[in-house]
């Protein structure tokens, strides 16, 4: 994995300079996807700086982006190792130009995300792991290890968009709330310390969460859906997510702060 790693940095940063060239333009190129989620041409064309460069890199390995029909389970469901892609993650962060929008790249080898990179354009931010070897922090070209908060007051990664009643009502505790665009950005504040729990309601794909869970992994917390279990990938159908919670430092008592649900 780590002959991969700098060179999915790199391939991340170039995604992100491709974003950053059409962010301020006039006409992103909105449209709305079957979905009814919004996709631009910020999207596409980070979908092809990974897609090409992944290809060349590592031929064998296939790709699962969200920009690309995901093929049926039969024909994936034997995949021992792919690359699982968001190529902008927060694209309505990109339309509204909030600046909190994210490349991801993971590696997922026997269902498992083993290697994560997410890249942050607008501030030219890498946070990036390795299963087994420790989430790092990349700013101004170094790289610092990262780790989740010890334990003091409760600090809620929250939507810039969202209603905060939508997450509040599953927390039995008081907390404060820092707040961010996409999701895999509010992962990695949580994995650096800066943050300490994200409640996910709604709607999202396995590659929001991918790169997402082994960096925060390796910094200490974890990832699971709603109700504590963990998440899947490319063992269903569908790749749509369940509601997820991002969690920080273990001595927090998870499983009495937020009470399990279901999706309605």
């Amino acid at each position: 994995m780590h002959e991969y790693l700098e060179a999915c940095i790199t391939l991340a940063e170039q995604a992100g300079m491709a974003i950053m060239a059409i962010y301020k333009q006039e006409d992103v190129g909105t449209e709305e996807k079957a979905d009814h989620t919004p996709v631009t041409k910020a999207d596409l064309a980070s979908n092809e700086v990974l897609s090409n460069g992944l290809r060349r890199l590592a031929p064998h390995i296939p790709i699962m982006s969200e920009e690309v029909p995901i093929p049926p389970l039969a024909e994936r469901q034997n995949w021992q190792r792919y690359w699982l892609l968001d190529p902008m993650d927060g694209t309505g962060e990109f339309i509204l130009e909030s600046g909190d929008f994210a490349v991801n790249i993971a590696l997922v080898e026997n269902n498992r995300p083993v290697m994560g990179v997410i890249h942050w354009p607008a501030k030219d931010v890498t946070y990036f792991a390795v299963h087994q070897h420790g989430a790092f922090k990349r700013e101004q070209g170094a790289d610092t290890r990262i780790m989740v908060a010890p334990p003091e007051k409760l600090t809620l990664a929250v939507s810039r968009r969202q209603k905060l009643e939508a997450v509040s009502q599953y927390l039995n505790a008081q907390f404060a709330t820092v707040a961010l665009g996409s999701c895999s950005l509010k992962a990695c504040i949580i994995a650096e310390g800066k943050a300490d729990c994200f409640l996910r309601i709604g709607p999202t794909g396995e590659w929001d969460t991918g790169a997402s869970q082994v960096i925060v992994e390796e910094a200490g917390g974890c990832i699971t859906d709603a109700e504590f279990n963990p998440l899947t990938y490319n063992q269903r159908e569908s790749t749509e997510n369940p509601d997820f919670i991002v969690m920080g430092h273990p001595d927090w008592e998870w499983q009495k702060i937020v009470t399990p649900h279901q999706r309605a």
